[in-house]
């Protein structure tokens, strides 16, 4: 049985916001505490399986190669902008004055939208546009093998790029390599250790994309030191 999915919490909590607005706006009673909560642990395990197994199916589609498939951050902001604008459009004893596409189309509207415009105000590439790395391709060459062979464990081409510091969103890294199924790779660290805190926070990253996302690297969410990201197709 697959385990909870990164994202489930907020998933959850978005659902039952999602169900308590759209029976009030329905007319129906309220659900009892214990169904809300049934209703978003479900939610929670199954949503991001399903936004999953559809961005897999989409990438498989000939012609898309990933490029106009939503990441789940974007799915998250649309969630977000629909229920907003349904309640604020909740008035007391009153029929609301927005239909539900109206809010639909709001979401997606944002989920488009909004991402571009945060990279054009920043310079650089937010999170909402990252795509999902393809890290658990990586394998270290055989046993006693230096550390900068790497190989494509997968059955699908990847994208591995080594990052030095100075390397840094929005640029992709110099040291990028496609790698064919059962290809291997050699990257150079230049005597630079892993990004890792407290010791070397501005050590090198390593990651693995699918193409045609490029490797990159920026700061953690804490602030503090550096992670491999995917950016989109440039």
């Amino acid at each position: 049985m697959p385990a909870f999915q990164s994202g489930a919490l907020l998933t959850g909590i978005l659902t039952i916001i999602a169900i308590a607005i759209l029976r009030e706006r329905a007319g129906k009673p309220r659900l009892k505490l214990w169904k809300l909560a049934l209703a978003g642990i479900a939610a929670a395990y199954v949503i991001p399986l399903a936004v999953s197994a559809l961005a897999g199916a989409l990438r498989a589609v000939p012609g898309l190669g990933g490029r106009h498939v939503l990441t789940v951050d974007q799915v998250y902001i649309a969630a977000f902008v629909i229920i907003l604008v349904l309640a604020f459009d909740k008035r007391p004893g009153k029929p609301p004055r927005l239909p539900l596409w109206a809010g639909l189309l709001a979401g997606i509207a944002a989920a488009l939208l909004l991402p571009p415009l945060l990279n054009l105000a920043t310079g650089s590439y937010q999170r909402p546009s990252l795509r999902a790395d393809l890290n658990h391709c990586m394998q270290s060459g055989p046993e006693g093998a230096p550390f900068d062979q790497i190989s494509n464990a997968c059955d699908e081409p990847i994208t591995v790029g080594l990052c030095l510091p100075g390397e840094v969103n929005p640029a992709p890294c110099a040291q990028s390599h496609i790698l064919q199924p059962g290809a291997a790779a050699h990257l150079d660290a230049q005597g630079s250790g892993p990004s890792s805190l407290p010791a070397n926070p501005n050590g090198y990253t390593l990651v693995a994309c699918r193409p045609p996302a490029r490797p990159s690297r920026m700061g953690t969410t804490m602030g503090r030191g550096y992670e491999g990201v995917c950016l989109p197709p440039g």
